[in-house]
């Protein structure tokens, strides 16, 4: 099978939930109850493992978390491989709002418009959102910025009370911890139930 590249885009007061769930998810996952189970025991990911995950950042400097935590990204904007899946996490509002203004970032998201999955969790629907891409599309976020995704964007179909949404290649999900089921989801989709089972089971969600 395929190994999926997955990139998550990080920046300034990102919420470290909305990334580190779905990174936990998709990078501890395997392909057999075999492999999940050394998955547990070894300092090391396995190379067979069917996802790899990166970080990526606008520039080179390391971003600060909502929370105060510095990070350092694996790699920029401009220099990363290859991505099938491009991952676009929350954050306070005036955080988000500066990616929603920053035109090198919303070029750069839009780049990706045709690989296999672009996914918002929180409030990064609404970065995604300003780059066009959920217009005419069913798309949900954060239950205290639904309205606000909707005020901003008219032409999005905001759906209320779902977790998760896809519509085509993107699929977005609701606050912080609907990111975990959201790369529930994207195991499910792309590897089978099992594989999301047993790692659902691994991390005790």
């Amino acid at each position: 099978m395929k190994k999926r590249k997955v990139g998550i885009f990080l920046y300034d007061y990102v919420d470290i939930l909305d990334f580190s769930g779905p990174a936990e998810v998709l990078s501890l996952t395997s392909n057999s109850k075999p492999e999940q189970l050394l998955t547990l025991y070894k300092k090391e990911l396995l190379p067979t493992r069917p996802f790899h995950v990166c970080t990526i950042t606008e520039n080179e400097l390391p971003i600060k978390t909502h929370s105060g935590i510095k990070i350092e990204s694996d790699y920029r904007i401009d220099n990363h491989p290859e991505l099938d899946i491009l991952i676009i996490p929350g954050g306070p509002l005036r955080a988000v709002q500066s990616m929603v203004k920053n035109k090198k970032v919303q070029e750069w998201i839009l780049k990706h418009k045709n690989i296999e999955y672009i996914c918002s969790v929180c409030t990064g629907a609404i970065i995604l959102g300003a780059t066009g891409l959920l217009n005419g599309k069913n798309a949900t976020t954060h239950h205290l910025a639904l309205k606000i995704l909707q005020g901003s964007y008219p032409d999005i179909r905001v759906v209320k009370e779902s977790k998760v949404v896809q519509d085509g290649n993107i699929v977005t999900s609701a606050g912080v911890t609907s990111g975990i089921n959201m790369a529930l989801y994207l195991v499910e989709n792309i590897i089978g139930k099992s594989a999301a089972e047993r790692i659902s089971n691994s991390i005790e969600f």
